[in-house]
């Protein structure tokens, strides 16, 4: 099962196997998402520099929000 699949649900036992190279889809979110799925137990399956780089990404929000809220005022 995927971690976008997983959303919503949680498993006793989870394991997160990433990729052999990062790829833009890793960030924090969704590292953070697999994670939570856990209740409790967590394997990780990952090169520690594709982890750490993951983690450090957050997913950036273009929905143009920020700008009409702007146009408000």
């Amino acid at each position: 099962m995927t971690v976008h699949k997983s959303q919503g649900s949680e498993f006793d036992h989870t394991a997160l196997v990433m990729p052999a190279q990062f790829l833009p889809v890793l960030t924090r979110e969704l590292v953070y998402t697999a994670i939570t799925r856990a209740r409790k137990q967590l394997t990780l399956y990952s090169d520690l520099g594709i982890f750490q780089r993951a983690v450090q990404l957050q997913t950036q929000r273009r929905s143009g929000l920020v700008e009409r809220l702007a146009q408000l005022n």
